[in-house]
């Protein structure tokens, strides 16, 4: 009786519940620099923490989440000098009504203007200052010196190839171990595998000078 009752449920069309959380829901853990996740609270969003930051989510513009208000008749009037502002020397802009009709024609800044105006010094952006111009300075500075991590030392699968290449071809013929496609199986640079030869040959030295010690010490 209970297989049948369970074969009918396994039937049914009524979802069942699952205690399983959604994979599409989780928290980010930023772990590629070490300043930003420093300055990481996780018990923000991405997009607050990076609006804490001073940083910008997204290069485009928001496709939802967000709430638009409505322009009151005053923020209107700011918005249309805001654009007033923006018009280039010997633009103009032509204000209609809703039937179609001109009511307005707003000229922009003459020449003379334009050059009054961008002599002025420029204060930095509007909103902007404190801890999060700090922290983009940071970034800044980071992004200019750069880190270059190279490789000092060689696997053990990569000794045993280099170890072949040049007890087939010699510590100088790199130019040959690059055409070898057999054991070049990978196709690395001549340069890549004079690198690699190099750090083989030091590599080697220190472990024989390990042994050397050893042996003196026993």
């Amino acid at each position: 009786m209970g297989r049948q009752l369970q074969k009918k449920k396994n039937r049914s069309s009524i979802p069942k519940q699952s205690k399983h959380k959604n994979p599409r829901i989780f928290k980010v853990h930023p772990t590629g620099n070490a300043l930003i996740a420093a300055n990481w609270d996780r018990k923000q969003t991405l997009s607050q923490n990076y609006r804490r930051l001073g940083l910008v989510s997204r290069l485009g513009k928001a496709t939802g989440g967000v709430e638009k208000g409505f322009a009151s008749s005053a923020a209107a009037q700011q918005q249309q000098k805001e654009r007033v502002k923006k018009l280039a020397p010997g633009e103009a802009r032509i204000v209609r009504d809703e039937e179609g009709n001109v009511i307005q024609v707003i000229y922009g800044k003459s020449a003379e203007e334009a050059l009054d105006s961008d002599s002025e010094e420029f204060t930095g952006c509007a909103g902007g200052g404190g801890e999060e111009m700090d922290f983009v300075k940071k970034l800044e500075a980071q992004a200019t010196v750069g880190e270059r991590k190279s490789r000092k030392i060689l696997c053990p699968g990569e000794m045993d190839w280099i170890s072949r290449l040049v007890e087939k071809y010699g510590e100088e013929d790199c130019e040959r171990m690059v055409r070898d496609r057999k054991m070049n199986v990978y196709q690395q640079t001549l340069g890549d595998i004079r690198r690699r030869v190099a750090i083989w040959k030091r590599q080697r030295a220190e472990e024989e000078k390990g042994k050397k010690r050893e042996e003196v010490c026993t």
